[in-house]
């Protein structure tokens, strides 16, 4: 499709009907003659124009059009072009290349201030810039099913372009704004809720289903405090399937949710009615204006009643009668389903061991090494303790875990392994450690790495991140390495110290604790280098849970519990409107926390759940997330991932949220 010419005087719709390709021509024209095209503005500009005739995919409003055919209702065709434009213009800030708010309104004005004064003109545009935009937000944070989550007033929300279409014709004749505003104020609201209704039902493209995005319809729906948690959960996980369509049209069918929205618009359409009333009628444009208005009025009246009929006929047909198949476990309970997603992922692990696919490979070299080395002993070590966590994984991972153990010479727990450029850590050291612990194996060998812990410790007890010291002399010719004091790396040590002899190491563990808490603001805790914030806050919380179980007197237990409830807090609080918090491997941290509070939200544990198991892979799998920082070639920085690390770590915390539900009992709508 050839939208501009080489000429560029004349833009080509061939899809559109003859009467609305004229009108995008001459409303293309007109832009010209303005003078207005800057350049980069001929994509947006037609597009603006294209969307607001109507175009054939999707359902936009037609701005343009209106305005036409509000400026004929007003007697002013000389201006209806230059009226047209300025209305699709100010309705264009969701087309991508369009300027913001202030150079389209600039635009709008430049071309109205031919037919009325420029500064009216002007004012028309500050006037519009005090009112919010059609813009919904896309995946926000929805707090559980709490109806404060989305307080704020519905009807502000994109009364910008409403405002902009019934004022423009009005200030073109050179009416008074006023009346126009308050009407296009008041109908605002039910515009577009009734533009979120023909979506929903209508469009298969329909923000509030390809995409989690909250309209307005939305928003109203869930500020009911018996509506949302069903509704929530219809929402999360992927939602643009013909499957997931009929779960949630089933839900929005029935009555309870086509009570809400009724009673809203009954209010809604009696406002604007009300406001429609009070306009002035005393010249011939003014009561053009009043009928277009009570018309529209009437209209939206009679389009939510179609809709309302559609509704309800859904609703009587059940969802059973849904046409269209349905995927071979769509019969499965949420606990059969869980269940599923967790075997699935289990068996991924173990057929893939001992995954290669995630290893470190650095076949550039490290920093300019002509060395080739390969990590694979933390890799392999945090599969391993996260089947030993999920437990019942078909087949007894222990002896798999003390062969790893075995592999790692006495005193030589580094990362790469024999590369001795890079020196033992504290990371490599945690998790062994809490092999050891799991399965009573090496405790001889781990002694010796220990030995090299000890070594670096300071009077103070704090333990740094790399043990540059051993018991002979330096572990490492190489140069010093970034990262020293990682507040996530001391978090995991201590879950190792605790986990492996936890009396022995009181008062390291009693120091770097100290250490963490000194880090911690009402954010998380900082000082994280190689970790981002939701492992770091995640490793606190194990952090926490071990000291209150093995912490002795825990003398920080008070400020411990303080940092862990605004973590909690904070982290739980960012699930989405899709259930998520983020990206699979984010929900699983955040799932895990939520599994070790003593009363959480069962729908927060649902939503999250039904999230990660519907971006499982088919093989069980998750695909590979970024997790930790790690030099890459030509002396760049990057962050390692592999898909069985992301798997294990994605089936711990599904298996540490599924769990906990199953002990509280499952959340009923």
């Amino acid at each position: 499709m050839t939208l501009f010419p080489a000429s560029g005087a004349t833009a080509v719709w061939p899809w559109l009907d003859p009467d609305d390709k004229l009108v995008c021509e001459r409303s293309w024209s007109t832009l010209l003659s303005a003078g207005a095209l800057q350049r980069g503005d001929a994509a947006w500009g037609a597009l603006a124009i294209e969307r607001g005739v109507g175009a054939p995919a999707g359902r936009s409003i037609p701005w343009a059009s209106w305005a036409l055919r509000l400026c004929d209702r007003v007697s002013a065709p000389a201006a209806a072009g230059d009226a047209a434009v300025a209305v699709a213009a100010m309705a264009a800030g969701g087309i991508e290349g369009a300027p913001d708010a202030l150079a389209r309104g600039a635009l709008a004005a430049r071309l109205l201030a031919r037919h009325v004064d420029e500064a009216r003109a002007r004012r028309w545009i500050l006037d519009l810039a005090e009112l919010s935009e059609a813009s919904w937000r896309r995946n926000p944070a929805i707090a559980g099913a709490r109806p404060d989550a989305l307080a704020g007033r519905a009807d502000a929300a994109g009364s910008r372009e409403v405002v902009a279409l019934w004022t423009a014709p009005a200030l073109v004749a050179g009416d008074d704004l006023a009346p126009a505003r308050r009407f296009a104020e008041a109908v605002a609201e039910p515009l577009w809720l009734l533009d979120g209704l023909v979506r929903l039902w209508l469009d298969p493209a329909a923000p509030d289903l390809e995409a989690p995005t909250l309209t307005p319809l939305l928003a109203l729906w869930l500020r009911g405090a018996d509506l949302a948690p069903p509704l929530l959960r219809a929402l999360s996980g992927e939602r643009a399937s013909p499957v997931r369509r009929r779960e949630i049209h089933s839900l929005l069918a029935t009555r309870p949710y086509r009570a809400a929205l009724a009673e809203r618009m009954r209010d809604a359409l009696a406002s604007a009615r009300e406001a429609a009333a009070s306009s002035p009628r005393a010249r011939p444009t003014e009561r053009g204006l009043a009928e277009a208005q009570r018309e529209l009025v009437d209209a939206l009246g009679e389009r939510l009643r179609f809709f309302d009929g559609l509704m309800s006929f859904r609703d009587l047909l059940g969802a059973g009668a849904a046409p269209g198949p349905t995927r071979p476990q769509g019969d499965r309970a949420p606990r059969e389903e869980a269940d599923a997603d967790l075997e699935a992922a289990v068996a991924f692990l173990v057929d893939a061991a001992p995954w290669p696919e995630s290893w470190e490979v650095q076949r550039f070299g490290v920093l300019g090494s002509r060395d080739q080395p390969v990590g694979h002993w933390f890799v392999r070590a945090t599969i391993l303790k996260a089947l030993l966590e999920i437990g019942g994984v078909g087949r007894d991972v222990r002896p798999d875990a003390a062969a790893l153990l075995d592999e790692i010479p006495a005193g030589e727990l580094r990362y790469f392994g024999a590369f001795r450029d890079l020196p033992p850590d504290a990371d490599d050291l945690a998790i062994m450690l809490q092999l050891v612990a799991e399965t009573g194996a090496a405790r001889d060998r781990a002694e010796t790495w220990v030995e090299v812990m000890l070594a670096n410790v300071g009077e103070d007890g704090v333990v740094p991140t790399w043990f540059y010291r051993g018991p002979a002399g330096p572990t490492t010719p190489g140069a010093a390495w970034a990262g020293d004091d990682c507040a996530a790396v001391r978090l995991n040590l201590l879950a190792g110290l605790f986990s492996f002899d936890a009396e022995r190491f009181a008062r390291l563990i009693h120091a770097n604790a100290r250490r963490v808490l000194d880090a911690a603001t009402e954010g998380g805790v900082e000082g994280a280098c190689f970790y981002d914030a939701a492992y770091t806050d995640l490793a606190f919380l194990r952090f926490a849970r071990l000291y209150k179980e093995r912490g002795g007197e825990a003398p920080w237990a008070a400020e411990v519990a303080a940092v862990e409830a605004a973590i909690l807090s904070q982290m739980l609080g960012a699930q989405r409107l899709d259930g998520g918090f983020g990206t699979p491997l984010r929900t699983a941290a955040c799932l895990e926390g939520a599994a070790m509070m003593a009363s959480p939200d069962p729908l927060l544990i649902e939503r999250g759940l039904r999230y990660l198991g519907e971006r499982q892979l088919v093989d069980g799998s998750w695909p590979a997330e970024p997790l930790y920082r790690v030099p890459m070639k030509h002396g760049r920085e990057g962050h390692h991932l592999g898909r069985a690390l992301t798997t294990a770590l994605c089936a711990r915390g599904f298996a540490a949220a599924w769990s906990r539900l199953r002990r509280g009992g499952e959340r009923r709508a």
